[in-house]
């Protein structure tokens, strides 16, 4: 995998910066992540949970907590360059322990594999002691739509 050096270059310019900021996908806003880390095939980043974000037991609700790793893995395929957009084909993700809100989590991303049509991506969701609290793994499709940065 080589590098995308120019938005490895953004990524780094806007650490501890919101993710949302000069990010088109409307997700982003919602789940208001702050960049922490970025290297070619890795993102770290942190959310603070929301009382909006838990389900009936004051937890972080699961759906959200896949579309933190989902938004995490997809976001870390423009660390490298490829030439054609990525969709999440399938994804898995095993919930460990709970967070609640007003609690920071940190996610982690990391590449495998990326083929001509198929990538491959982990991702981990962690507290602020450390202890994982989810991880997941997903295949990402290539698209036709061609990538324009």
């Amino acid at each position: 995998m080589k590098p995308n050096e120019k938005i490895l270059a953004f990524l780094n310019a806007n650490l501890n910066r919101k993710i949302a900021d000069g990010n088109p996908n409307p997700i982003s806003s919602y789940l208001d992540g702050t960049l922490i880390k970025a290297s070619a095939g890795s993102i770290t980043a942190e959310f603070t949970v929301r009382a909006d974000q838990c389900n009936h037991a004051n937890v972080l609700h699961g759906g959200i907590v896949t579309t933190i790793l989902d938004e995490i893995m997809g976001m870390t395929l423009i660390t490298v360059e490829i030439e054609h957009l990525y969709v999440t084909i399938n994804l898995h993700v095993d919930f460990l322990f709970g967070a609640k809100a007003g609690e920071k989590v940190t996610a982690v991303s990391e590449i495998y594999r990326v083929g001509k049509k198929i990538a491959n991506i982990e991702a981990k969701l962690y507290n602020e002691e450390g202890k994982l609290l989810a991880k997941s793994t997903s295949n990402l499709a290539a698209t036709s739509i061609p990538v324009n940065y």
